[in-house]
């Protein structure tokens, strides 16, 4: 058991790249259901790249996903939430103030369940030199705060673009030697003390064992809205895995 770890509710509800936005819109329906109690829970777990663009030194991805981020924000002033933030949404403290967030450097998080131990992640850690130079610059205040006064003096010319980019890319595509990739992914880390690995980015909803370790993969809700429910059955976790039919 990991010292300190973040406390883990059976029950808990885990979603991970719902990337919402106008080609998405369907996680704002599901949030609400959870704000207003038909879809009750005792936590919520969000894996990163909820939003498709949402960065916190610039306001105007904050004003184009306003209603899911408030939404998001009332949840958490009722219930504990846990926020991983990912490659889309990040430096997310001033957004949602009750949230525990927790950013790419201090990811994997250590976390129990009862008595089980794991290790929770939105996936893009441990990248190469230039992803890692990549994702610092980008997640620098000041850089962001000056690209956003350029994007702004552009007429919006920036997130416009990057908009339409991400809205033609094909997030469901299946990662064939998934299972070896990740062997690769996570061999530098010390897994001796762990139980289960969660991590999102990768969208192939899969788990199997590793090293003696419980490996998950969420499923991405962009693709099929799908979600997990947190089980722990006499210390037996497990993820189940279930399919939103709302609107």
């Amino acid at each position: 058991m990991f010292p300190d770890a973040y406390e883990i509710l059976p029950g808990a509800l885990i979603i991970s790249d719902a990337h919402y936005g106008k080609k998405r819109p369907q996680l704002l329906s599901f949030i609400k259901s959870i704000q207003m109690g038909s879809l009750a829970v005792p936590q919520l777990i969000l894996m990163g790249d909820i939003f498709d663009l949402l960065f916190g030194q610039v306001p105007i991805t904050a004003q184009m996903n306003h209603e899911a981020v408030e939404v998001l924000r009332r949840i958490s002033e009722h219930i504990p939430v846990l926020y991983l933030e990912g490659n889309h949404d990040y430096n997310l403290e001033t957004l949602f103030p009750e949230a525990y967030i927790v950013p790419l450097q201090r990811q994997p998080i250590a976390c129990r369940c009862e008595e089980v131990s794991l290790l929770l992640a939105h996936g893009d850690f441990h990248q190469p030199l230039l992803y890692r130079v990549y994702t610092a610059f980008i997640r620098n205040p000041i850089m962001l705060a000056v690209l956003w006064q350029i994007n702004r003096l552009l007429g919006n010319a920036i997130i416009e673009k990057l908009e339409r980019y991400l809205e033609g890319k094909d997030d469901c595509y299946v990662m064939d030697g998934f299972e070896k990739f990740v062997a690769l992914h996570l061999a530098s880390l010390e897994l001796s003390n762990t139980d289960v690995f969660i991590e999102g980015h990768y969208h192939q909803g899969r788990r199997f064992e590793i090293r003696g370790v419980q490996y998950f993969n969420i499923d991405a809700f962009a693709c099929n809205h799908c979600y997990a429910i947190v089980r722990n059955d006499k210390n037996a976790f497990t993820l189940d895995v279930r399919r939103w039919e709302g609107g």
